[in-house]
Formats: structure tokens, C-alpha cells, sequence
């Protein structure tokens, strides 16, 4: 974990593009390992490599990239820009989709949430599904000219991805898997905001990512609370877990309407944005963002209302969480309501 850490400070400080793609792909490779090494189950392996398998092998083609640059250029500097002719940005933005993830190239997070330990799947869901956004901020420079004639096709793989997305959560009996899947959902409509190339979608984008990263973090972390007290995570055993653990039952609800974009948490002002800002590129966009929020609002009030009330399978057995798991609650829980506070007096 230090050395991921350590791995993102590097990434996000990096000025040379070879650093930026060392760093890149070895917390990849580094989360590779802490998968195989600490998952669950005899299924982590067909995991782990799943996760190699589309996370490295769409990056070889950015690889070429910068050596090509690298040759002509004679820099590796993010200020120096090259002409890399038609299909070179095709490439780029490619390595960037799978690591987001996008709807098409996404097997691999489900299958990584589902087996890895919590540590690995807050990190995931907090911090490594960011850096395909971070990346395309990085390299907008590079990428500008092309994306404005070819963002139309992107951001529509984002939202009607999002938006089928949100189908399959409906489906899933496994809860990890059903976060997992509606994080997808979350990067499909943050990566239509941010190639809508209007001012709100990119301010929406970024929010976003951030509330993103604490809400789907925490509803990890409570997932692993329900399965330390009922060793399972199949939503028809946990049914009815508002009798045995209320308060962190509260949690859940709070986090869960936190991920629905609930005004005024930071999801609402991100959303919001990202709506204006497609609506200003194309009218027609409204009707699909709207379908998109409305079937994500339907799945989150499912997941709440599945896991919470109803018969439960355990009998009058109550549990009380200790001190560690409110702190992990409030510690994701401040940030998002810090942020939304300067925000408010930001617009004001």
C-alpha cells in the first residue's frame, strides 16, 4: 500500500511523460500482486490476470508513442508537443478508457472488486479508477485537435454505456459486484462531461471523480462490515440488517444518497454541471442523461431498501460496530461535506 502511494505521488508530480507512464502502469502491476497475493477466493487468480490482461496490453501502443516521441522530438517534457498524424490519438485515448473504465472494455473491475481484499477494492474504487480521467486531463494538449472533431463518439460510449449499466446492476445478487457495476456507471457519465469540452462538463467531470471516490470507498468498507458480522454478501442472506446493526444501517443509507446525488452533496452540483454542459453541446443529450439518472436513482434506492428491510434470515441477533468503522465512516463522510461547503462559498 506504501508503495502505491508512493506510485501516485510520483504520477501526479511527474512532468516527463516516461515517469508519468512508469508510474502509470506499475501500480498496476503492484495491484496485481496485492490481488493475487491477499484476495478472498481460488477466483482471484482469473482476476488478477483479467486485470493484466486489459490494463497493459492496450497501454504498449502509448509505449510506442513515447519513444517515437522521444526520437523526433528529443523531449519527453509535457510542454513539448508533436503532430503524431490521423490515428495516433486513437491509441492514447484508448489506454485511458480501459483504466476508467468504460462500458466495453470493463470486465476487468468487477472481477478485480469481487475477489480483492477491502484495502484493495477502497483503493481501487477511491483512487486507481481516477487516473484514466487524470490522464486525459494530462494530455488534453496533445489531444485537443482530434477529440473536438471525434468527441461525439466518446462521450456516447460513456453515456449509453452508463446507461445499460445501469441494467445489469439490477441483476446482480453479489454486492460488490453490484457497486463495482455502478461505479462504471458513475466514469461513463464523468467521461461524457469531460468530451463534452463546454465549462460545466469539465468542472462536473471533476466532481464527479471526487465524489465518486468517497462514496463508492465507503459503501466498499460497509460491505466489509456486513460481511465480518453475517459472512456474506448475497443481497436475499443480509436482507433485513436494519434490526442487527441500525447505525451502520444509518451509514448506509447516508452514503447511499450521497451516491444518488442528493442536493446538496457533491454527486447533485456534479451531476448538475454535467447535465448543463451536455445540454449545451446537444439537446438531444438531455434525454439520455436524464434516463441515465433516473434508472441510477431506481438502483440505489433498490440497493438500500434490498440489503436493509425485510425478513431477516438471523433471528433478533444485534451487532454493535466499534470504534475503527465510524472513524473509516466519518473520515470518507467530512471530505465530501468539506468540499460541498467550499463550494458554496466559492458560487457565492
Amino acid at each position: 500500500m506504501t508503495l502505491i502511494f508512493f506510485l501516485l505521488v510520483v504520477r501526479f508530480s511527474s512532468l516527463n511523460m516516461l515517469v508519468f507512464y512508469v508510474s502509470f502502469e506499475f501500480i498496476f502491476l503492484v495491484m496485481f500482486v496485492f490481488l493475487l497475493g491477499w484476495g478472498y477466493r481460488p477466483e482471484r487468480r482469473q482476476a488478477s490476470f483479467y486485470m493484466v490482461f486489459y490494463t497493459l496490453v492496450v497501454s504498449f501502443p502509448f509505449l510506442v508513442f513515447l519513444v517515437c516521441e522521444g526520437y523526433l522530438l528529443g523531449s519527453l517534457s509535457f510542454f513539448v508537443y508533436g503532430d503524431w498524424g490521423r490515428y495516433w490519438w486513437f491509441f492514447l485515448v484508448f489506454v485511458f478508457i480501459v483504466k476508467l473504465p468504460v462500458f466495453g472494455v470493463h470486465l476487468w473491475l468487477p472481477k478485480a472488486h469481487v475477489e480483492a481484499p477491502v484495502s484493495g477494492s477502497m483503493v481501487l474504487a477511491g483512487v486507481l479508477l481516477k487516473l484514466g480521467g487524470y490522464g486525459f486531463f494530462r494530455l488534453c494538449g496533445y489531444l485537443t485537435r482530434f477529440l473536438f472533431f471525434s468527441s461525439g463518439y466518446i462521450f456516447s460510449l460513456g453515456l449509453l454505456g452508463g446507461l445499460v449499466r445501469c441494467f445489469f446492476c439490477l441483476r446482480q445478487v453479489d454486492l460488490k459486484s453490484f457497486v463495482a457495476y455502478s461505479s462504471v456507471c458513475h466514469m461513463g457519465l464523468a467521461l461524457a462531461g469531460v468530451f463534452s469540452f463546454t465549462y460545466f462538463g469539465w468542472w462536473g467531470g471533476w466532481f464527479m471523480f471526487f465524489s465518486h471516490g468517497l462514496c463508492s470507498s465507503c459503501l466498499f468498507y460497509i460491505l466489509y462490515v456486513f460481511y465480518e458480522r453475517f459472512f456474506s454478501r448475497r443481497m436475499f442472506v443480509l436482507k433485513g440488517s436494519l434490526s442487527h446493526i441500525p447505525l451502520v444501517g444509518f451509514w448506509w443509507f447516508v452514503f447511499c444518497i450521497l451516491n444518488m446525488g442528493v442536493p446538496p452533496s457533491l454527486s447533485f452540483f456534479s451531476e448538475v454541471f454535467i447535465v448543463i454542459g451536455l445540454g449545451g453541446m446537444l439537446f438531444s443529450c438531455f434525454f439520455f442523461v436524464g434516463g441515465l439518472l433516473f434508472f441510477a436513482g431506481v438502483y440505489r434506492i433498490y440497493l438500500y431498501v434490498r440489503v436493509m428491510h425485510g425478513g431477516s434470515l438471523f433471528g433478533h441477533v444485534s451487532y454493535l460496530p466499534v470504534v475503527r468503522e465510524y472513524l473509516v465512516f466519518f473520515c470518507h463522510f467530512f471530505p465530501s461535506l468539506l468540499i460541498v461547503l467550499f463550494l458554496g462559498t466559492f458560487f457565492w
